[in-house]
C-alpha cells in the first residue's frame, strides 16, 4: 500500500507576554488550545497565524494586520476594534468537563448500595491518595474539597463542601454551587437530598461554562477563523485532542485509509 501525504502542518499561534509571570493564568488555555493548533512562543515563530497575548501592555509588539486575542484580568478579547468577541477565561485549574461526565446523587446511591458503602458516605479529600481521588468523587454523598480538586469535584457533579477562598477563585457560590464549611457542614449536606441535587446539577453548570478551557479554545479557533474544514481535517483534529502524536503510527495508518477512500460526491444545484 503505498503511503499517503501526511496531514497539512496546523496554524501557528504565537503566545506574546507583558511581563514575567504574564502567561501563568494562561496555562489551561494554552494546553486546550494546542489541540487546535501549533502553539509557541513569539520569538520562536517567524509567520504565526494569530497572536496570543497575555496582558494589553504587549499588544503594541503585534502586527495589526494578524489576528490576536489579548487575554487580561480573566477576560479574553478576541479580535479588535468593534468586531471584538469577549470571552470568560477559565477559572483556577480549569478542568476538561468532557473527560469527566457528571454523575447525580441518584446514581451515586445506587453505586455506593452495590459496592456496600454507606448511604451518607462522606471523603475528605484531603486525607486520600490523589490516585484514588477521582473514584472518591465519583460515589461520595458529599466530599470535603481543597482548592486543587474543586473543578473536578464540580464537572463531576458531587456536592462539595470547600473553603470561601477555594469556591471564589473558581466563581462558586456558596449555598449554590458548593457549600462553604467544615466536615460537620460535608455530613449535614450528605443527608439532604434537595441541596445534594441542587449542588450537583448548578456545579456542573459551572465547571462546563466557566472552568473548562476547552470552550474559551474553540471560541479562540473559530474567531481567528482558524478552524479545520473538510472531514479530513476535522479527523485530524480529532487525533490531535486525544493527543496522538503527529508522526505516530496511528496517524499514518489514519492517513492511509482515508487516503482509500473514494471521493465524497458533491450534489450541485438544489433539490
Amino acid at each position: 500500500m503505498s503511503r499517503s501525504s501526511p496531514p497539512a502542518p496546523r496554524p501557528v499561534v504565537a503566545v506574546v507576554a507583558a511581563g514575567p509571570g504574564a502567561t501563568d493564568p494562561l496555562r489551561p488555555l494554552v494546553r486546550a488550545l494546542a489541540s487546535h493548533v501549533e502553539v509557541r512562543s513569539a520569538d520562536r515563530s517567524a509567520t504565526p497565524a494569530a497572536y496570543l497575548v497575555a496582558g494589553a501592555a504587549a499588544l503594541g509588539t503585534v502586527p495589526d494586520d494578524v489576528p490576536v486575542a489579548v487575554a487580561e484580568d480573566g477576560r479574553l478579547v478576541i479580535g479588535r476594534g468593534e468586531g471584538a468577541v469577549d470571552v470568560d477565561l477559565p477559572a483556577g485549574v480549569g478542568v476538561d468537563s468532557a473527560a469527566w461526565p457528571p454523575v447525580p446523587p441518584h446514581v451515586r446511591r445506587r453505586w455506593r448500595a452495590r459496592l456496600g458503602l454507606a448511604d451518607d458516605l462522606v471523603v475528605d479529600v484531603r486525607a486520600i491518595d490523589p490516585d484514588d481521588v477521582p473514584t472518591a468523587l465519583t460515589v461520595a454523598a458529599a466530599a470535603v474539597v481543597p482548592a486543587a480538586h474543586l473543578p473536578l469535584a464540580l464537572a463531576l457533579g458531587c456536592p462539595a463542601v470547600t473553603t470561601a477562598s477555594a469556591a471564589a477563585a473558581v466563581g462558586a457560590v456558596d449555598g449554590l454551587h458548593v457549600v462553604v464549611g467544615d466536615r460537620a457542614a460535608a455530613d449535614a449536606l450528605a443527608g439532604d437530598d434537595r441541596r445534594c441535587a441542587l449542588l450537583s446539577r448548578q456545579g456542573r453548570h459551572l465547571a462546563v461554562t466557566a472552568l473548562d478551557p476547552r470552550r474559551a479554545a474553540e471560541a479562540l479557533v473559530r474567531g481567528w477563523d482558524l478552524a479545520p474544514t473538510g472531514p479530513v481535517a476535522r479527523l485530524d483534529q480529532r487525533l490531535s485532542e486525544l493527543g496522538t502524536a503527529p508522526a505516530s503510527p496511528v496517524r499514518r495508518r489514519v492517513a492511509e485509509a482515508v487516503a482509500a477512500l473514494p471521493p465524497v460526491p458533491v450534489a450541485l444545484g438544489g433539490p
